[in-house]
């Protein structure tokens, strides 16, 4: 039992050392993760070849304009490589970063299909392959305009070009210019109309129908620094003896640094509060008691992501009460809560309500279920 636990043990050891390996390799032929790609666009080029553009800042497809220079001397580097370019049924990938010197990085990979597929044409059985070839083109700008976005003052601005291609070698037949033709309709147009692709959650720039994204503009998830949110979130509390539902509708401002590692996060709601009690009557009423939050989070970002939630933060929020309905909240009522425990998108927090500077102090515990 011991050695099996041992022999257990080392494989797994193997295992996450060989994952480490895998990823700090990867890593050396990615774009760094602290530097934001804000924007992204699609081109659909003839034959079912595309590319895919990352910016660090819009105003970068200008001094990219000499894309087919760009290639060119990437097809020049590479040339070395070209025997092994040459079996026809494996799929390719190509990584080629420049840094800020000059200095150039490339590496190459090849796989055979996992399975094999055919082509029967005229009776004879052919060989094809499926899988498309993959180029990555990655560097810095070593003099970059004026930037247009809210990023850093002090990281490089990157760009990444990915060409997939049904075969590496059809990249020379895409330079003779459209590329470039291709980035300057982008420039100029990049804020007109983004109708959304039909039947898709794509849009497209409505100057050149070739050219897409996933958002208008080509904004990426977790590009655009400074955003709002509209929040909707049902709540339940206790208050007093009473078991207290309510609902809250508002909405979030984001305010991010500009090397997306901290937000910060106002927000204003509408939060009624329903308490289920006997009237004079006997008979059971709904009584509405209505209060207006203010709410206040700051923190670390996850990922460099200012939308997803904090790696760390500061939370509080600050309720009045602005309509009453029976007698069960006293007149110019407060709700403090402090503090949040997370788990997905429900959040539990301590809460304390209050009326004249802390007195008729009641506490209660609160959960949230965010949608």
């Amino acid at each position: 039992m011991k050695k099996t636990i041992c022999f257990l043990m080392l494989l797994i050891s193997i295992t996450e050392i060989l994952c480490a390996q895998s990823n700090k390799s990867d890593k050396a032929f990615e774009v760094p993760e602290n530097i934001i790609i804000n924007r992204r666009f699609w081109i659909n080029l003839d034959k079912g070849n595309k590319m895919q553009i990352e910016l660090s800042d819009i105003n970068d497809l200008n001094a990219l304009a000499n894309i087919d220079s760009l290639l060119q001397t990437f097809l020049t580097d590479i040339a070395p490589l070209k025997d092994s370019f040459s079996n026809p049924l494996t799929s390719k990938r190509i990584d080629y970063i420049t840094d800020a010197q000059g200095r150039k990085k490339m590496r190459f990979q090849q796989a055979s299909a996992k399975g094999a597929s055919y082509l029967l044409n005229k009776g004879e059985l052919a060989s094809l392959r499926i899988e498309q070839d993959t180029i990555h083109i990655i560097g810095i700008l070593a003099n970059p305009p004026k930037p247009r976005e809210k990023i850093s003052r002090t990281n490089a601005r990157y760009y990444h070009f990915t060409f997939y291609l049904n075969d590496m070698n059809e990249l020379t037949g895409y330079m003779n210019g459209i590329l470039k033709q291709k980035f300057t309709v982008i420039q100029n147009n990049v804020n007109g109309k983004w109708p959304l692709v039909l039947g898709g959650s794509d849009h497209y720039l409505k100057a050149d129908k070739t050219i897409s994204a996933g958002a208008p503009r080509g904004f990426t998830p977790g590009g655009s620094g400074d955003f709002l949110i509209l929040n909707f979130s049902v709540n339940v509390q206790n208050y007093k003896n009473y078991f207290v539902p309510s609902f809250s509708m508002g909405t979030r401002f984001i305010f991010t640094n500009r090397e997306r590692t901290f937000k910060w996060e106002p927000g204003l709601f509408w939060e009624p509060h329903f308490i289920f009690a006997k009237n004079d009557q006997n008979k059971l009423k709904t009584y509405r008691n209505d209060f207006l939050m203010l709410t206040y989070a700051q923190g670390g970002t996850k990922e460099y992501n200012p939308r997803k939630d904090f790696a760390f933060s500061a939370v509080f929020s600050l309720g009045y009460l602005i309509h009453r309905e029976g007698e069960y909240f006293d007149k110019n009522t407060f709700r403090l809560g402090a503090g949040k425990i997370q788990m997905s998108k429900t959040n539990i927090e301590p809460s304390l309500y209050f009326n004249n500077f802390f007195k008729a102090v009641t506490p209660g515990i609160r959960i949230t279920q965010y949608f």
